[in-house]
């Protein structure tokens, strides 16, 4: 049954979005026009990073277990039922903080006191300044308006100075504070007090805040002027206020989400949008994730992996900078660690495999590339065996196996046992040995495998820590492999799994570090150094990485401010994946068009997207085919290519249930 008090509710909040839209325009004009401005306080001047204001109640008994290891059972309806009694005793219109304690008759004195002062110092640390209405303050400043602050809130004087102060709200000339003067907005007496001080200025006082009653209706009446404004915007591109599927966890996700949505200020474009929003939080669930793995598991040096262990080891010393373990930052690819593996191959069949590391659908013509052969050379003995470039390397028949073999190790295989010997060294230098960890964004860990076949077991244990851990059909090649999972592995998430198989391109350009992958080594004033590919990314598409990461270093340094996010031993992964789906795995147009002209180094520099449209690939089904088995982006693909909302992640799991035949666990 619905409750009339909540339908009152409804139809208040959605008027007052009416009002506020239709005011906020005249907000600079009305605020020139005028003499006296006051200011609402808690949704006008002030957010607090907390979806609902008993929400701090729970934050108090989190605090106060942890400071005395009292846990408090129920200890929100019981502060809230205080209140409520508080008001009904009192013959004033407000109430203080101090009388609502009193009517927590069943606590001891102590406790009171601990849990009194706990909520003061908690309602400050959750107080933030609102980004869209600060500006409108310091306009008044500018134009040496005359600003009051008037405030319908039980707590002190002292404490809502202290907000202001904490927010930037330091220049104002009186508080009009309930709790102060026992007199509310709500009522309009607090009103009437403005209008007996402020008398003279008669109509040039404006009040701006986000009641419709209270702020608007009231003071109007009062004969005050007024401009409502929304209160409660919802300003995040991918995360919504409440959300079912993380509800489990939907306190700590209210939380998180509030204080994403009040770092919102005007200038917030798609790159901000993805920093902020999905970079950041990832960043901030793996850093908390990876800190604790690390100490339980007794790492002594961490080797973040080049180059997406770029971005992890800066967001890492912005979460931990006075982590005791030693860390290092390691030039190392793919390419560079697998290709002089080909010295020791006994076949083509085991080069094969090698190259599969590489690229996902491997030609004869990549194999010069992946491989630093001479290309030309290359091609003239292919020629000879009658091989074709564009063949895939697993149609190749057996009787060319073996002159592909023999052309591949004549071309290379005295640079491939010379850059075995690099790394060997290499690694030696950079002190590789004991229990150690690699950091990297993932998938199935070939990069370990491969470091692991260069270090002496005997006395290094390794061990990777990832986004997430999957394999691909190689699971015996792997399972020897120590390797933990944050968003998954391969014994749970499996549905993470897929979301970012199937957007892969896109996750790890947010990772991504510009400059170029590690080619092979070399020595340089007798030490090895790594040999850097060229960028693959334009200047356009560096500006925009470059953009999304520092906006998610920027979410990461104000996170790390927030006492009560900061305490959180763990993130769950579910939330931080709500909204990467929004954004990755349901991607609407505007977010594909974002990516159009990027592109990838995939064995071959390419477009995430296609570059033909639907008439194009219907006419051309082969050439359909082909991009879309080489895309490692297909969620991206298949939108762009048929723009209209299709369940594409069940249609890719269904296509690969069918071409697997393995169950794909939901």
């Amino acid at each position: 049954m619905i409750k009339l008090a909540n339908v009152k509710s409804c139809i208040k909040y959605y008027c007052g979005k009416v009002i506020s839209r239709r005011y906020t325009r005249k907000l600079q004009t009305s605020v020139r026009e005028a003499e006296i401005i006051s200011f609402d306080l808690f949704d006008t001047l002030i957010k607090r990073n907390v979806a609902k204001p008993e929400h701090v109640h729970k934050l108090v008994q989190s605090e106060f277990f942890r400071q005395t290891g009292i846990k408090l059972t129920d200890y929100e309806k019981y502060r809230i039922a205080a209140e409520k009694r508080a008001r009904k005793k009192s013959s004033e219109e407000e109430i203080s903080l101090d009388e609502i304690f009193d009517e927590l008759s069943e606590l001891s004195e102590e406790w009171k006191n601990i849990l009194k002062k706990t909520e003061r110092q908690i309602e400050i640390e959750i107080c933030t300044p609102n980004l869209q209405m600060q500006p409108v303050y310091e306009y008044a400043l500018r134009e040496r308006k005359r600003i009051i602050i008037t405030s319908d809130m039980y707590l002190d004087e002292y404490t809502i100075r202290q907000i202001l102060r904490k927010c930037g709200y330091s220049i104002y000339e009186k508080l009009y504070l309930s709790s102060s003067f026992r007199l509310s907005k709500s009522r309009g007496s607090i009103f009437e007090i403005i209008k007996r001080d402020y008398g003279s200025c008669g109509r040039n006082i404006l009040h701006i805040g986000d009641n419709v009653k209270g702020d608007y209706v009231i003071p109007r009446k009062k004969g005050i002027n007024a401009l409502l404004v929304d209160g409660q915007p919802e300003l995040l591109r991918y995360w919504k206020k409440s959300n079912k599927v993380v509800l489990k966890d939907q306190f700590l996700y209210q939380r998180l989400y509030c204080f994403l949505n009040n770092q919102v200020g005007n200038d917030y474009d798609d790159a901000k949008a993805i920093g902020y929003e999905i970079l950041g939080p990832l960043l901030l669930g793996y850093c908390k994730w990876l800190y604790q793995k690390l100490k339980d598991d007794k790492i002594e040096k961490i080797f973040f992996l080049s180059r997406e262990g770029k971005i992890l080891q800066e967001a890492f010393h912005i979460l931990y900078p006075e982590c005791e373990i030693e860390q290092t930052y390691l030039y190392v690819s793919r390419q560079a660690l697998t290709v002089p593996q080909l010295a020791d191959a006994v076949d083509f069949d085991e080069m094969a495999e090698i190259f599969k590391y590489l690229v996902h659908v491997p030609t004869v013509s990549m194999i010069p590339v992946m491989c630093m052969l001479d290309r030309k050379i290359f091609l003239e003995k292919i020629n000879q065996i009658g091989l074709n470039g564009s063949i895939r390397i697993d149609k190749i028949s057996d009787e060319k196996k073996i002159g592909l073999y023999n052309i591949i190790q004549d071309l290379g295989k005295d640079e491939f046992k010379r850059q075995n010997q690099y790394i060997v060294r290499y690694l030696k230098e950079n002190n590789f040995v004991g229990n150690i960890g690699i950091v990297d964004i993932g998938w199935s860990g070939t990069m370990q495998k491969a470091l692991q076949t260069y270090t002496d077991v005997s006395s290094t244990k390794l061990q990777g820590y990832y986004l997430g851990v999957r394999n691909i059909g190689l699971n015996e090649q792997y399972e020897s492999l120590l390797r933990h999972g944050y968003i998954f592995n391969t014994k749970i998430n499996e549905k993470y799994n897929l979301m970012t198989r199937f957007t892969a391109e896109i996750i790890e350009l947010l990772f991504l570090n510009t400059t170029g992958s590690v080619l092979k080594y070399n020595i340089e004033n007798s030490h090895v150094i790594p040999i850097l590919d060229i960028s693959e990314y334009g200047e356009r598409e560096k500006l925009f990485i470059k953009s999304v990461q520092m906006s998610a270093f920027e979410f990461l340094r104000r996170a790390n401010k927030n006492v009560f996010l900061i305490k959180e031993a763990k993130i769950p992964e579910a939330i931080v994946m709500n909204a990467y789906c929004r954004f990755a795995v349901r991607p609407n147009m505007s977010v594909v068009r974002i990516f159009n002209d990027f592109k990838v180094l995939n064995g071959k520099v390419r477009s995430i997207l296609p570059q033909y449209g639907i008439l194009h690939y219907l006419t051309h089904v082969r050439a359909f085919r082909r991009d879309f088995e080489e895309s490692s982006c297909k969620i991206f693909f298949l939108k762009k290519i048929f723009k209209i909302n299709l369940p594409y992640f069940t249609l890719l799991k269904l296509l690969l249930f069918r071409c697997d035949g393995e169950k794909i666990n939901k």
